[in-house]
């Protein structure tokens, strides 16, 4: 079985290096191109004068973050177009009265109000300790697919719309296949000599591409960890070199292969989960 090697990177070549080795894989040559990753920090909140549909976001800890309301349950809530259930922060509902396994309330996001919204009640604690602010929630694709989603990322814009506008200038689009209620999309991730090819969700919860099953082929250095990089990511014809990245064990029915906001950050996305495509249009050609 041919392995997919991915670059564990901690300083000079032959000092900090190790390798990710993930499971079938096919040779191939990736094709020249190098981009430069950025990370966005912005804040996302209402926006004085901005459509009624439309409000700032911004990116905290590599995840796309809104604010929403949730009965009086309101403030920060991940983005996540690759959640395929919207759910509550149990810690938030107790502080709120809410009790059980779900709760229903009318939820308010982007200007848009979503009446009668059954939110189940689940611990966010491990998903949500590296966040300065108290996350809500999580809000995914049960609930974006009734919108066209339009994510605008400098300046951060989160945009819900009943029908899609006209065509992006310079924009691609893609066929989304949904599985287990998560939107996936085709990319490419090679370590430079061999590649991956197949469905990656789209998440916009999480800085790194996550790759499953995959083992370093070494220890990494524990004091300071070394980050960990992909030689490249091909999304949409277009190649992404040195593109942060993470494992993730593959458990029951969950998408094991998923691309962040590291790429997803470069591109201007629109995102119509009934019709079953994603746009994407270079952020810097807007």
């Amino acid at each position: 079985m041919r392995r997919l090697a991915i670059v564990l990177s901690g300083g000079a070549v032959g000092g900090g290096e190790a390798r990710l080795l993930i499971g079938k894989a096919r040779d191939a040559k990736p094709r020249c191109g190098a981009m430069v990753l950025i990370v966005l920090l912005a804040w996302l909140g209402p926006v004085r004068g901005a459509p009624a549909s439309e409000t700032r976001c911004w990116i905290d800890k590599g995840a796309l973050v809104a604010p929403a309301a949730f009965g009086d349950v309101a403030g920060d809530f991940l983005i996540d177009l690759s959640a395929p259930v919207s759910v509550l922060h149990v810690t938030r509902a107790q502080e709120d009265g809410l009790e059980g396994i779900a709760a229903t309330r009318d939820l308010s996001i982007a200007g848009r109000r979503l009446a009668g919204v059954t939110l189940a009640i689940v611990d966010l604690d491990a998903r949500t300790a590296k966040f300065d602010t108290t996350i809500n929630g999580v809000i995914g694709a049960d609930l974006l697919r009734r919108f066209v989603v339009e994510i605008d990322p400098s300046p951060c814009r989160l945009r819900l719309l009943r029908r899609r506008s006209g065509a992006w200038p310079g924009s691609v689009r893609l066929a989304i296949r949904e599985i287990g209620g998560r939107p996936l999309t085709l990319a490419r991730v090679t370590d430079g000599l061999k590649v991956r090819s197949g469905l990656f969700a789209i998440d916009t919860a999480d800085w790194a591409t996550i790759v499953a099953g995959a083992r370093l082929s070494r220890p990494q250095p524990a004091d300071p960890p070394a980050p960990v990089r992909l030689r490249g990511v091909e999304v949409a014809g277009r190649l992404f070199e040195q593109v942060p990245a993470a494992l993730r064990p593959p458990a029951g029915d969950e998408t094991p292969d998923a691309i962040g906001m590291a790429i997803w950050s470069r591109w201007r996305l629109r995102l119509d989960l009934r019709h079953g495509w994603l746009e994407l249009a270079p952020a810097e050609e807007k």
